[in-house]
C-alpha cells in the first residue's frame, strides 16, 4: 500500500483553505484581546467584573480523576512541587520571586488540588480552603499573569470540579466568598479565552469557560455560544487522524482529558453533548493508543514527556472510545510499524504550521522503538525548566535518533518556534505480508548544506528485524559540493546496557528482561557516547547513544543499519 501525504485527496486545498480562513480570525482575535488587555488595565477594570454572589451551584462535579496522594501530602507540609520545580512555601507563597515562571503558572492553575484532595482527610480538605481564601485575599483583582486565559481557565475548572470535596460542607460565608471570587473569574475569562492565546492553552480556557456555564447561575445561559466555540476551536485544532496540530503526544492526552471531563459534566448534569465534542473525542482516543508505547507511556516528539499510564488509562477510559489504533496518521505526520512485540513510532511529518509550533522540535525522520514494554531507541524528551539553553539543546536534531549534518538542525529554531527554514517530508509506505517497508525524505538540509536525507526503515513480519538506511544526496548533482560530517544518533533508554564489539561495527543491547538485541552498521563505524534522557517529567536520566559518523562526498552517502534479536539460549 502507497500512502504519500502530499497525494492525499483534497489535502493540498484543505490547508489552503485553512490558512485563508484563518488570518482573518487571527487579526479579529488579536485586536479583541488588545483591546481588552487595555481595558484590562485601567484602575476601573475590576469594577466591570462584578462582586455578587451568583447563588448556590447550579451543578457539583463529581471529579474523575483521582490525584496524587503523596504529592497531596507534600502539599500538606507546604511543599509543592510542581512544573518540574519542588518549593517549600509557607508564607508568601503566591509570590513570583525565586521561582520559575512554569512554577509560578502551575500553582496559580490550582490542578495540585486532585493530589490534595487525593489525601481524602480533614487536613487536606482544611488545607485546601485556606490556600483558595488566601489566593482570594492576595488575588482580588486583575494581573496580567495570574488572571492569564489558560492559567484562570485551569483555575476555574480546578475549583468548580473540586468544589464539593472542599467547601461542600464549608461555612456559607465561606462558600460565598469563593463564589464570588469564580463569578468574576468566569466573566473576565469569557471576555479573554477565546481570543488571548492559541493552540492547546486557548483549549486549557475554554474548558474554564464551558465549567463554569454549566455550574454557575449566572454564567448558564452562555453554555450553548461557548460550546459552539469550543467546538469550532476542537474542529480548528484536532486533525482528521486524530492529531493535535501541535504535534505533541502530551498535549494531545491533555487536550483529551479535558474534553473527556466536559463531557462527563455535561452528562452528570443530563445536559446535551454537542456532536463537536464527542467527534473529536472520537478522532483524538485512536491517536492516544497509536502514540503509547507498550510501557503504557507516550512516545517522545515536539516537546513530549512519557506521562502516568494509569492517568493515560483513566484519560481513555473516560472518553468511552473503542477505535483502535491505526498504523498510519498522515495528518499528523507519524507512522507506526508493530510486528510480533517490536513497536517503531516514526517522525514523518513536517513541522506544525506557524503559531502552532512554540513546543515543536527539530526531529525530522527520527523514530523510537520498543520490544514488549522495554524502550530500547528513544529520543530525548523535553525539559520541563524554564532553562533555555536546555529548552534549545532538547529541541535540536542531535537530541534525536535521527540523521544530523554538521550539526545543522533539521529545521531552524527560534525562541518560539521555527524560523524560515522549515524541513519538507514525504514518505512512500508498503505493508506486505506483516512487513512495512517506510520511505521518507526530507529537504531541511539543502538551503544551507546543499544535501537532501532519505531514510528507510523496515521491520519484518515477526518484529526480529529492524533494519535502515540513510541517505545524502546532493539536491544539485551538477554542482560540485562542500565535504560534511554527519552524525545518525540512536539514544538508548536508560535501562538498556549496551557494549561495543571488537571491531566498532556492532554493538550488543542488553534489555533488563535479558534479552537481548544486535546493532550493526555498514558504511560507518560505531561509537558509544553518553546522553541524557528526559522522557519523565521534571528528571533527567544519564543515558548512552549510539553514534554512526563520517563524511558525505562526491555523490550520495550511504550508511546502513540493523537491529535484530539474538536468539534466546
Amino acid at each position: 500500500m502507497t500512502d504519500r501525504v502530499e497525494d492525499l485527496p483534497g489535502l493540498d486545498q484543505q490547508r489552503a483553505e485553512e490558512a485563508s480562513s484563518s488570518a482573518p480570525d487571527k487579526i479579529w482575535s488579536g485586536m479583541v484581546y488588545r483591546l481588552t488587555r487595555l481595558g484590562s488595565s485601567l484602575p476601573g477594570y475590576s469594577k466591570t467584573l462584578g462582586d455578587d454572589d451568583p447563588g448556590p451551584l447550579l451543578f457539583a462535579n463529581k471529579a474523575p480523576w483521582r490525584g496524587d496522594a503523596r504529592i497531596g501530602s507534600t502539599i500538606l507540609g507546604g511543599v509543592f512541587p510542581l512544573a518540574g520545580q519542588t518549593v517549600r512555601r509557607n508564607s508568601d507563597i503566591w509570590s513570583e520571586e525565586g521561582v520559575r515562571a512554569s512554577w509560578h503558572a502551575a500553582l496559580h492553575g490550582f490542578s495540585w488540588l486532585a493530589d490534595l484532595a487525593a489525601a481524602g482527610d480533614q487536613a487536606a480538605r482544611r488545607k485546601g480552603i485556606g490556600l483558595i481564601m488566601d489566593w482570594i485575599d492576595h488575588n482580588h483583582d486583575w494581573t496580567p499573569v495570574v488572571w492569564r486565559a489558560p492559567v484562570l481557565g485551569s483555575r476555574v475548572a480546578s475549583w468548580l470540579t473540586y468544589y464539593d470535596f472542599f467547601f461542600g460542607s464549608a461555612d456559607e460565608m465561606v462558600q460565598r466568598r469563593v463564589r464570588k471570587s469564580l463569578a468574576r473569574q468566569a466573566v473576565h475569562l469569557g471576555r479573554i479565552a477565546p481570543h488571548e492565546c492559541d493552540g492547546a492553552d486557548r483549549l486549557r480556557a475554554l474548558t474554564g469557560t464551558v465549567h463554569a456555564a454549566i455550574c454557575l447561575p449566572n454564567q448558564r445561559k452562555r453554555l450553548d455560544s461557548v460550546l459552539r466555540i469550543l467546538a469550532a476551536e476542537l474542529d480548528r485544532q484536532i486533525l482528521p487522524d486524530g492529531g493535535h496540530v501541535e504535534r505533541n503526544p502530551s498535549i494531545l492526552v491533555s487536550v483529551l482529558r479535558q474534553m473527556a471531563d466536559i463531557r462527563n459534566c455535561l452528562t452528570q448534569a443530563h445536559l446535551v453533548i454537542p456532536d463537536g465534542l464527542q467527534t473529536a473525542i472520537d478522532r483524538m482516543a485512536p491517536m492516544v493508543r497509536f502514540l503509547r508505547h507498550g510501557d503504557g507511556g507516550l512516545a517522545l516528539f515536539n516537546g513530549s514527556v512519557e506521562g502516568d499510564p494509569s492517568v493515560t488509562d483513566r484519560v481513555l477510559q473516560l472518553a468511552e472510545s473503542t477505535g483502535r489504533a491505526f498504523n498510519s496518521a498522515p495528518y499528523a505526520g507519524f507512522e507506526r510499524l508493530e510486528a510480533g512485540k517490536s513497536l517503531v513510532i516514526v517522525d514523518a511529518g513536517a513541522p506544525p504550521k506557524p503559531g502552532w509550533d512554540s513546543h515543536s522540535h527539530a526531529g525530522a525522520l527520527s523514530f523510537e522503538f520498543s520490544t514488549g514494554k522495554e524502550r530500547v531507541i528513544v529520543n530525548c524528551g523535553a525539559t520541563v525548566h524554564d532553562d533555555e539553553a536546555w529548552r534549545e539543546a532538547q529541541r535540536s536534531t542531535p537530541a534525536h535518533s535521527t540523521l544530523s549534518l554538521s550539526l545543522t538542525n533539521s529545521s531552524a529554531l527560534s525562541d518560539d518556534g521555527f524560523g524560515a527554514r522549515r524541513a519538507h517530508v514525504t514518505k512512500d509506505r508498503k505493508d506486505a505480508e506483516g512487513c512495512c517497508l517506510l520511505e521518507m525524505q526530507h529537504d531541511g538540509f539543502i538551503e544551507p548544506l546543499g544535501f537532501k536525507h532519505f531514510r528507510r526503515i523496515f521491520l519484518n513480519e515477526d518484529g526480529s528485524d529492524l533494519r535502515g538506511e540513510d541517505r545524502l544526496v546532493p539536491a544539485d548533482p551538477n554542482q560540485p559540493v562542500t565535504p560534511r560530517r554527519f552524525e545518525i544518533r540512536f539514544h538508548l533508554h536508560p535501562s538498556v546496557q549496551a557494549s561495543l564489539l571488537a571491531n566498532h561495527e556492532a554493538a550488543l543491547l542488553r534489555l533488563p528482561s535479558g534479552a537481548g538485541w544486535r546493532f550493526r552498521s555498514g558504511g560507518a563505524a560505531i561509537r558509544l557516547e553518553d546522553s541524557i534522557y528526559m522522557g519523565r517529567r521534571g528528571d533527567a536520566r544519564r543515558t548512552q547513544q549510539l553514534v554512526l559518523s563520517g563524511e558525505t562526498r562526491e555523490g550520495e552517502r550511504i550508511v546502513k543499519w540493523a537491529i535484530r534479536r539474538e536468539a534466546q539460549k
